[in-house]
């Protein structure tokens, strides 16, 4: 046999390498298991129990009704907290200061009608404040206007029907001392109201 036939024939007796053995797959499947089956059993420990959930919810309940018990005993406080605030604002002189004449059109596309209102605004301010609504006014009047007519425009027919303008009144009055910046105005007042739907 010569060296060529030789190594030729070495590398024909090489063991054939072959794939990982069905023992290994097991062996890595039970591995996996295994930690999976620890995780779960961790967390098992770690979570609380239903009686502990439902324990914690009506003690989360408890308190949210308390802390909301609280704000409405402030917020009564507050408008409790001294007569003498409220009686010495309402016998404090006041004047009515004109804010504008306004025509506000809106169309409702539901009903297909349109609405035209028609009134002079004028504000009640407390006679020491005159002066700085009147300053304030005149810094904000474009934006008090617009806001006043967004009120006017977001109102439902059934509210021009009130005979006190009861809701409007409450909406034009926030959206007018908003628009000033202060409450200084204390009442919205409408003079020549005229509502027509068409």
């Amino acid at each position: 046999m010569s060296a060529s036939n030789h190594a030729a024939a070495a590398p024909a007796e090489a063991p054939v390498k072959r794939g990982p053995g069905v023992m290994t797959l097991i062996k890595g499947l039970a591995f996996v298991s295994v930690i999976v089956l620890i995780e779960v059993a961790a967390a098992t420990a770690l979570l609380p129990s239903a009686e502990d959930t439902r324990q914690a919810g009506v003690q989360l309940n408890a308190a949210a009704r308390g802390a909301a018990a609280e704000s409405a005993e402030a917020a009564e406080e507050s408008v409790h907290s001294d007569p003498s605030d409220h009686a010495e604002a309402s016998h404090q002189p006041t004047v009515e200061q004109s804010m504008g004449l306004y025509h506000v059109i809106a169309f409702n596309p539901a009903t297909g009608a349109s609405m035209s209102v028609d009134f002079e605004l004028f504000g009640v301010v407390l006679a020491a404040d005159e002066a700085e609504f009147s300053e304030r006014f005149g810094l904000h009047s474009k934006r008090l206007n617009e806001q006043v007519t967004i009120a006017i425009r977001g109102m439902e027919s059934a509210d021009f029907t009130d005979p006190g303008l009861g809701l409007i009144k409450r909406v034009v009055l926030e959206k007018v001392n908003r628009a000033l910046g202060k409450p200084l105005v204390r009442e919205a007042v409408f003079s020549e109201f005229a509502f027509i739907e068409r």
